[in-house]
């Protein structure tokens, strides 16, 4: 069971439900070797996202808490790319990658009552580093807060150095403050 659909509604249109975590690869359960549900696997995405990309119109609803950086940026470029319009809706939470996801869209919808987060790079360390291998870290987490800052600072029409104080600790937007800040188009309803 995938954590999205895709659908063709017709000659011209298809949407797309993503519910669920962005990850790289869909974790498998130790036991029995299946997949576990609750994840949008960029590999097979990216494979199903190549069946509908010539349509004219693509809407994709998200649901998502967020997932692997690498992940989302992959699926946000790709939607960018696609040649139709992409309407991308925020049906409850988009998250982190999910919250770049959303910016992919040619028109991005809020509801009032949806939540956008953002954030810089996060991770958890685990193991034996020494002063070296943190250097190493940090200049890569620099480097994801770039890409991310970059996402950002096209959507809201603002310099790097504009946007770049936006992913400063978690930043929790309503519809209408997503609108307000350049990060949605409109709030649905409104």
């Amino acid at each position: 069971v995938k954590a999205y659909n895709m659908a063709v509604l017709d000659n011209d249109s298809a949407e797309i439900n993503m519910y669920g975590d962005v990850v790289a690869t869909v974790p498998k359960d130790w036991r029995n070797g299946e997949r576990l549900p609750g994840y949008i696997g960029l590999d097979e995405f990216l494979e199903d996202l190549e069946e509908i990309k010539d349509k004219s119109a693509i809407t994709i609803h998200i649901n998502s808490g967020g997932g692997d950086l690498y992940a989302g940026l992959a699926i946000y470029n790709r939607l960018k790319a696609v040649k139709g319009t992409v309407t991308t809706i925020n049906d409850g939470l988009a998250a982190s990658a999910a919250s770049l996801i959303f910016q992919a869209g040619d028109v991005r919808k809020m509801n009032a009552g949806s939540n956008f987060m953002a954030h810089g790079v996060a991770g958890f360390l685990f193991g034996y580093y020494n002063i070296d291998d943190l250097k190493e870290l940090v200049t890569q987490w620099k480097a994801h807060n770039k890409a991310i800052v970059n996402v950002y600072a096209e959507a809201m029409g603002v310099s790097y150095e504009e946007a770049k104080g936006f992913i400063d600790g978690e930043t929790w937007l309503t519809g209408q403050e997503a609108v307000d800040k350049g990060l949605a188009d409109e709030v649905i309803g409104s």
